[in-house]
């Protein structure tokens, strides 16, 4: 599991992942904290839903505390995603060490440890960015409170808060509330781009696997004095190299199933929150503590989303590649049989590799571009 070492980590600081050799009292406090992850989340969002309501409120408001409930309903279903494929996750990961994923040479090694920078700078970069924004958001709803009347969010509560004893430790519910939240979008974002990443990975080593299956070949040509069966040796090679090739397409479904509701969830969502939060900001003091923590809440959603895309487009791009990487091999060099194979091959490599986001969505650089619009739009309709 050392490939996603860090972003297991991450999820397990945020409290969704208990390491597997935790045992006894360790393990029954994390569970513990898993149980206070998953109430806070759960109880923040049923306060808000409780407190929402349509009558004398002024849109601006009822805009902002709709936008922070669609994005902590988000959060819960990413929470409940991890804690239901934990297993299936952590299968997925430990196949990278197994046949035929692991690595068997010198320049798969390199392609693992160039791919392992890309996602180590993408996950700092991501949450450096998405760390800055929500804690300048949360600063700004700090300076909103006014107790013991004033809380940093809206909510509805069984007791009456205005009173200090009750007043602090709600505030700091909620506060916690949020940026726990916060905390496990950006576990969660972390371990999906960067599977998307080790998928390019597997899709180099696939490319450099055909090239030395090709020179393999036309050496054993070169030197066969008759003794060599090459249709059994070249029979064999192609289709382990189909099936490899087969093998990381399994993973692709795998991310597929796992990931895609929740991630259809967000992309939803965040169509709706960009809008409503730019209408907010179009109505708000633009000096305001208000202002600044509206925008500061905008750029997050944007980094969010623009991160998953990108990573998605990347996977498709590096599968359509494969096509070119095999077409400038010296195939021309080997026999009729596997000149009829790689037609074949060809043929199926043809058909394009897409993330499905719900399988409505195809995740890419374009539907990044298409939800702006359609925010844009929808935000042209309120105003």
């Amino acid at each position: 599991m050392a490939i996603l070492e860090r972003n297991i980590f991450i999820l397990t600081l945020v409290g969704v992942w208990k390491p597997g050799h935790w045992k006894g009292f360790k393990a029954a406090l994390y569970y513990c904290y898993i149980c206070l992850v998953t109430i806070v989340n759960h109880s923040f969002l049923l306060s808000g839903i409780l407190d929402f309501e349509l009558r004398n409120i002024d849109i601006v408001v009822i805009i902002d505390n709709l936008s922070l409930l669609i994005c902590v309903f988000t959060i819960r279903y990413k929470i409940i995603t991890i804690l239901y494929y934990r297993k299936l996750i952590e299968e997925f990961i430990n196949r990278f060490e197994r046949d035929p994923f692991k690595a068997k040479d010198d320049e798969e090694e390199k392609i693992y440890i160039k791919f392992g920078k890309l996602t180590k700078t993408t996950s700092i970069l991501y949450a450096g960015l998405f760390t800055s924004v929500v804690s300048w958001y949360s600063v700004g709803r700090i300076f909103r409170m006014s107790p013991p009347n004033v809380m940093p969010y809206q909510g509805w509560f069984p007791y009456n808060y205005t009173t200090y004893k009750y007043y602090w430790p709600t505030a700091i519910y909620q506060l916690y509330a949020v940026c726990g939240g916060a905390w496990v979008n950006l576990a969660y974002d972390s371990i999906f781009c960067s599977i998307l990443y080790y998928l390019c990975a597997q899709t180099h080593i696939l490319k450099h696997r055909f090239s030395v299956l090709v020179e393999n070949l036309q050496n054993i040509n070169e030197g066969n004095d008759g003794s060599v069966n090459i249709r059994e040796i070249e029979r064999k090679m192609i289709g382990d190299w189909v099936d490899y090739h087969n093998n990381i397409l399994n993973l692709v479904e795998f991310v597929k199933f796992s990931f895609s509701t929740a991630i259809f969830v967000q992309y939803a969502g965040s169509s709706l929150l960009l809008c409503s939060i730019a209408y907010t900001l179009s109505h708000t003091e633009t000096r305001s503590i208000d202002f600044v923590s509206s925008f500061f809440y905008l750029t997050a959603m944007t980094i969010q989303i623009f991160f998953q895309c990108i990573a998605a487009n990347q996977v498709t791009v590096e599968f359509a590649d494969i096509t070119n990487a095999l077409y400038n091999t010296n195939w021309y060099n080997l026999s009729n049989n596997v000149r009829k194979a790689m037609t074949i091959i060809l043929a199926e490599l043809l058909k394009p590799i897409l993330i499905n986001s719900g399988y409505f969505v195809i995740l890419s650089l374009e539907s990044f571009t298409k939800v702006i619009k359609l925010s844009y739009t929808i935000y042209n309709v309120l105003q």
